[in-house]
C-alpha cells in the first residue's frame, strides 16, 4: 500500500514538474510572441508615417547675378603751389654801391637765372674799369656767380635777392697779371647813384672824430637787424666801439648788462630798456633774426681782430 502511494507521489510530481515546462515554454513562446507583434506595429506604424510625408519639391538654386565693378572716380592729386622766393620785377634795372664805383644792371631775371652786366672803377676818375656780363643760375632767392671781367680776372660771389634788397658779394678769385683793377664788393646796393664819388681813405680812429662820437648817436648801427653789415660799415671803430655795435643789437631786446661802462653807454639812449637778466637773455638766442645773427658775428670778428692789433 505504501509503495503504491509513492508511486501516485512520484507519478504526480513529474506530472506538476511537466506542467511548469510546459507553462515556462508557453510563457517564452508567448514573450517572443508578442514581441514580434509590438516590431510589426512599430514597422508598420513607421512605413504609415513615411506615407504621410509630404512630396518636398526641390527649390531651384540661385542664381548669382553679379556685382557690377565699381568705377574708380580720379580725384586729382593737388598741385602744391609756393609763393615765389622773390619778384623779379623789384629787382630789374641798375643798381649801385655805396661809394659810386660799382654799377650793376640785371638786364634779365627770372626763378632759374639772371643776366647782368657789371661794373667797377678803381678810382674816382673811373680810368680804370672792370667790366662783364654774363648769366648765371638763381637757386632761391640766391645766384652763383663765377666770370672773367675784361681785365682777365677770375671773379667769384653770388647775389642775393632779400626782400626788395640787392645784396652783392664779389671777390677776386685770380688776379690777372698787370689788372688794373681787381673787384672787391661786399655790401648791400642803391638804386641811387651817388652825386658824386670821393675816394674813402684809410681811416683810423685819429682821422674820423665825427665816426667816433658815439655819445650823440642813439644808434651805431639802427639798420643792423634789417641787413647785413659790410666791411664797409665797420671800418674806422675801435674794437671798444665795435662791443658797442655787437651789444646795441642785444640792448634792442631787452638785455641788462653787467659791465658798467656798457651799462652806462645803454642807459643814456633813450630808447634803451633793459628789462632781461643777462643769464635769462643768454639762454635762448631765438630772439635774433637771420641779419642779426650774421652782424653779431661780423661784428665780433673784427672787434677781435683789432683788439689783437691793439686798437
Amino acid at each position: 500500500m505504501k509503495k503504491h502511494n509513492k508511486d501516485v507521489l512520484k507519478a504526480t510530481l513529474f506530472a506538476l514538474i511537466a506542467i511548469f515546462i510546459m507553462i515556462g515554454a508557453a510563457g517564452l513562446l508567448f514573450a517572443e510572441h508578442k514581441k514580434k507583434i509590438q516590431k510589426e506595429q512599430q514597422k508598420k506604424a513607421a512605413i504609415e508615417a513615411l506615407e504621410r510625408v509630404p512630396t518636398v519639391t526641390p527649390t531651384p538654386a540661385a542664381t548669382a547675378t553679379p556685382t557690377p565693378e565699381p568705377t574708380a572716380t580720379v580725384t586729382p592729386t593737388p598741385v602744391i603751389t609756393r609763393a615765389p622766393a622773390f619778384m623779379a620785377s623789384d629787382y630789374m634795372g641798375t643798381w649801385y654801391s655805396k661809394d659810386g664805383l660799382v654799377t650793376l644792371s640785371i638786364d634779365d631775371l627770372t626763378l632759374k637765372s639772371v643776366t647782368f652786366t657789371f661794373s667797377q672803377a678803381g678810382d674816382n676818375a673811373g680810368t680804370k674799369v672792370s667790366e662783364a656780363s654774363d648769366t648765371a643760375k638763381v637757386a632761391g632767392n640766391a645766384a652763383k656767380l663765377s666770370f672773367t671781367d675784361s681785365w682777365g680776372n677770375q671773379v667769384r660771389g653770388n647775389m642775393t635777392f632779400d626782400q626788395g634788397k640787392l645784396y652783392l658779394r664779389l671777390n677776386t678769385a685770380s688776379p690777372a697779371e698787370g689788372a688794373g683793377v681787381t673787384p672787391k664788393v661786399d655790401g648791400v646796393l642803391t638804386r641811387e647813384k651817388a652825386a658824386s664819388v670821393t675816394q674813402v681813405p684809410s681811416v683810423t680812429p685819429a682821422d674820423n672824430t665825427d665816426k667816433m662820437d658815439l655819445s650823440s648817436r642813439d644808434y651805431i648801427f639802427p639798420d643792423s637787424n634789417s641787413r647785413y653789415l659790410t666791411d664797409e660799415d665797420l671800418s674806422g671803430y675801435s674794437s671798444d666801439q665795435l662791443e658797442l655795435a655787437k651789444n646795441e643789437i642785444y640792448a634792442r631786446h631787452g638785455r641788462k648788462f653787467v659791465t658798467q661802462r656798457i651799462a652806462d653807454y645803454f642807459n643814456s639812449k633813450s630808447w634803451y630798456k633793459g628789462t632781461v637778466e643777462p643769464e635769462t637773455f643768454d639762454a635762448d638766442t631765438s630772439v635774433f633774426n637771420e641779419y642779426e645773427v650774421a652782424n653779431i658775428q661780423k661784428i665780433a670778428d673784427t672787434e677781435g681782430k683789432l683788439r689783437s692789433e691793439g686798437k
